[in-house]
C-alpha cells in the first residue's frame, strides 16, 4: 500500500498535495497532555505490538454514528476480495468479520477527533464463534493536531492522519482500499527519517518506565555495505546526559538534539574507535517506544503514549497540504 489513488465523488475531487521536503522546525514544544486513560483495556491493545505506520488525508463524510454500518460494509468487502482469490491468511476459510469502535479519550485537545479502532477476526469452519482469531487490527488517530488546519477543514471532513496497522500486508491493503473508496482519502506509507529518529531519541531520553528499565538502543546502517552498528545505553545514563544538555522545560531545540547525538557519537568513538558521521540512524529504542526508519513502531507504556502520538501527528500533518478543487471526470 505504498501509493493508493484517491477517488472522485459526485463530480468533486479532493486533491491532496504530498510534500516530500519540509524544513524541520528549530524548536518543538514538549508535549504535556497527561490525559486520563478512560479505557485502559483498549489502550492495552495498542502496547507491545509491532505497528506499521501510514498517513492518510482527511476522511470525507465519515460519521461516528455509523460505525456499525462501516463494520458490515468492510466485512462484505473482505468477503468479496476473498472470492477474487485474495487470501486473508493461510488456513482461514471463512470471511473475516470487521468491527469498528471508538478509542475514547485518545486525544489532546477538544479539536482532535476521537480515535477509531478497527479489528478483523476470522475462524475456520471447525471453530466456534467464541474461538474467533484476531487476523488484523488497526487504529486511526489525531493527537494535538494542527489547530489552524483542523479549523480550516470543511465540515464534511474528519482528520485522522495516522493509521497504525498490525497484521498481514494483504489485509492492510484490503482495508486501505476500502477506506479510500469509502471516504475519498489517500493513504501512503509513513517512513521515519533519520533526523526525526534523532528527535525521538532526545525527546524520550528522560522518560523512564515505572516497572521496566529498558535500555536505550540506537542502530545505524553503514552504506553501501550491509552492516548495522548498535549502541546500548543504560536509561539512567541517557537521562543524565539529556538533563545536562536540555534547559527549557517547555521546548526542545535542534541544537540540543544535535549536541545529544554528538555526545553519543563521541562516546562511541572513544570506546570503539569508530566514527558514526558517515552512517545513517535507522532505529531508536527507548522506555517509551521503538521506532524504525521503515515506519515500524512499538509502544511500550501507556504512561508515555502522550509523548509519542503528538509528535507522529505533527509529522503526518507535515506530509500533506489540503487543496480541494472541482473536477468533471473520474480520471
Amino acid at each position: 500500500m505504498e501509493h493508493l489513488t484517491p477517488y472522485c465523488k459526485a463530480g468533486q475531487r479532493t486533491v491532496w498535495k504530498h510534500t516530500s521536503v519540509r524544513k524541520t522546525p528549530a524548536r518543538r514544544k514538549i508535549s504535556r497532555t497527561d490525559w486520563p486513560i478512560e479505557n485502559p483495556e483498549q489502550i492495552a491493545l495498542l502496547l507491545q505490538k509491532q505497528w506499521r505506520l501510514y498517513h492518510l488525508t482527511p476522511l470525507y463524510r465519515f460519521s461516528y454514528t455509523m460505525l456499525k454500518k462501516y463494520s458490515n460494509e468492510l466485512s462484505v468487502f473482505i468477503a468479496c476480495e476473498k472470492k477474487k482469490g485474495i487470501a486473508v491468511e493461510v488456513g482461514i476459510e471463512v470471511a473475516g468479520k470487521a468491527k469498528f469502535s471508538m478509542l475514547a479519550g485518545l486525544r489532546a485537545t477538544e479539536s482532535d477527533p476521537e480515535a477509531i479502532f478497527i479489528q478483523i477476526t476470522s475462524k475456520t469452519p471447525v471453530q466456534q464463534a467464541a474461538d474467533e482469531k484476531v487476523v488484523w487490527s488497526g487504529w486511526l488517530c489525531c493527537v494535538d493536531g494542527d489547530l489552524g488546519f483542523l479549523e480550516s477543514l470543511p465540515v464534511e471532513f474528519t482528520c485522522l492522519p495516522l493509521l497504525f496497522a498490525n497484521g498481514p500486508e494483504t489485509v492492510t491493503a484490503i482495508v486501505g482500499e476500502w477506506l479510500q473508496k469509502t471516504f475519498d482519502c489517500y493513504i501512503s506509507a509513513f517512513p521515519i527519517s533519520s533526523e526525526n529518529l534523532t528527535w525521538m531519541a532526545a525527546m524520550w531520553a528522560n522518560c523512564l518506565s515505572d516497572c521496566i528499565h529498558r535500555v536505550m538502543e540506537l542502530e545505524w546502517s553503514v552504506p553501501p555495505v550491509q552492516l548495522t552498528i548498535s549502541l546500548s545505553i543504560h536509561p539512567e545514563d541517557a537521562k543524565t546526559l539529556w538533563d545536562s544538555i536540555h534547559g527549557d522545560e517547555d521546548e526542545i531545540g535542534i541544537d540540543e538534539v544535535e549536541l545529544f547525538m554528538s555526545s553519543l557519537h563521541s562516546h562511541f568513538y572513544r570506546h570503539f574507535g569508530v566514527r558514526l558521521a558517515a552512517t545513517r540512524l535507522v532505529k531508536v529504542t527507548t522506555a517509551v517506544a521503538s521506532a524504525h526508519c521503515d515506519g515500524k513502531l512499538k509502544l511500550f507504556s501507556s504512561k508515555h503514549i502522550d509523548h509519542v502520538l503528538p509528535f507522529l501527528t505533527e509529522l503526518a500533518f507535515h506530509q500533506i497540504q489540503y487543496r480541494p478543487r472541482l473536477c468533471t471526470s473520474m480520471d
